[in-house]
């Protein structure tokens, strides 16, 4: 049975703080025993309800001799995502508009931000010339080929990448597929990057840098302090050193720009989690907007913006798990229903990529341990 998340922090005890531990250790032991070719992974998590932390901490060692802890920082992949959508909203409801004068709204057509796009229109079955527009990036619904899927053939995914470049490959590509259909794309939120840097808030001369914007607009609402960006960490960062390391492509930050290029740690992450909950990240109406299903991913997951959506009985589950080269993170927040939507979240980094489906699994499994009596 679930609890009301608001009655979650009262219902957290020594007992349950125990068998959470376990649990995590258990995943780790069992994570170490798969690959016993590999060093020994470390993990952060932290669990909280409405803001009150019920556990953080940290497993093994982020480097040799250097515990893990809650405040480790780890490359957290696509959770990047959520702030980048957050960033492109809140230049939406601040009023900002394109260098050209062009206001800045979520049906905006891609065609009048970016030159040579005309052809970003429907061209599978279906209804035509249906213009690809910045909500269609924002929930995954642009039917833009996911680069990272079908890398551009000029390209390099083993190599170094400029965003100029990649821009000018991405904007060769064509929609394809069902028109205004889910279809996960790390080129949507790459390109989401590219607009914020061609929008211009009302007073000043000239967009921000898509790093400068979040850095100086969005971390400081969430007051996160360990939170950067790959190869740009917060100062004072205490680096988780990648182990057992797989995946070999797209390790170069231009790659993952806008989509999975960002570092945090589990206690930075609560901190967001609380303050995207406590309506200190966006007006209402616009974070309303990424946890509202609209890209329809099976028969009971959505696509918001930035985040999952799952639509159960008593609650709902937003989420958003992460992988690049060398770590895999999950942010998750369950929140009840009507009333005054108590939540309660779990996040958690790991400096490995070999475990993506397990480390989601073990999310899930303390989310209900959190919340079962």
């Amino acid at each position: 049975m679930w609890l009301a998340s608001s009655a979650a922090a009262a219902a957290w005890t020594p007992k349950k703080a125990a068998e959470a531990n376990r649990v995590v250790e258990q995943f780790l032991l069992h994570l170490n025993a798969s690959h016993a070719d590999l060093p020994e992974a470390a993990l952060s998590l932290a669990i909280g309800s409405r803001g009150a932390l019920l556990l953080a901490k940290g497993y093994g060692e982020a480097a040799p001799g250097v515990p893990a802890s809650a405040h480790t920082v780890y490359h957290v992949g696509s959770i990047a995502k959520q702030f980048t959508a957050a960033a492109v909203l809140d230049l939406i409801s601040r009023h900002a508009h394109l260098r050209n004068g062009t206001a800045l709204s979520l049906d905006l057509a891609l065609a009048d931000i970016f030159d040579g796009v005309e052809h970003w229109t429907a061209q599978g079955v279906g209804p035509r010339n249906q213009a690809v527009t910045l909500r269609n990036l924002l929930t995954m619904t642009s039917n833009l080929p996911n680069f990272t899927r079908r890398p551009p053939p000029a390209t390099n995914p083993w190599g170094r990448i400029g965003a100029p470049e990649l821009l000018s490959e991405v904007k060769k590509m064509r929609p394809w597929g069902w028109p205004k259909t889910f279809e996960y794309s790390n080129t949507s939120y790459f390109l989401l990057a590219e607009v914020i840097e061609e929008a211009v808030r009302p007073g000043e001369a000239r967009p921000s840098a898509y790093y400068d914007y979040l850095r100086q607009n969005i971390f400081p609402r969430a007051g996160l302090v360990e939170t950067g960006f790959i190869g740009h960490y917060a100062p004072g960062s205490e680096v988780a050193i990648p182990v057992g390391r797989r995946l070999r492509v797209f390790d170069q930050p231009s790659w993952l720009k806008g989509s999975a290029d960002m570092t945090s740690s589990a206690a930075d992450l609560f901190a967001w989690n609380t303050a995207f909950m406590g309506g200190r990240v966006l007006p209402p109406e616009y974070a309303a907007l990424m946890i509202t299903g609209t890209g329809r991913v099976s028969p009971e997951i959505y696509y918001g913006m930035g985040w999952f959506v799952e639509y159960r009985r008593d609650h709902e589950l937003f989420s958003h798990a992460g992988m690049v080269p060398g770590y895999t993170s999950i942010n998750m927040i369950a929140a009840e229903t009507g009333g005054d939507r108590g939540w309660t979240s779990v996040t958690l980094l790991l400096n490995t990529d070999v475990a993506p489906d397990e480390l989601q699994n073990l999310a899930k499994e303390l989310m209900r341990l959190t919340q079962e009596r």
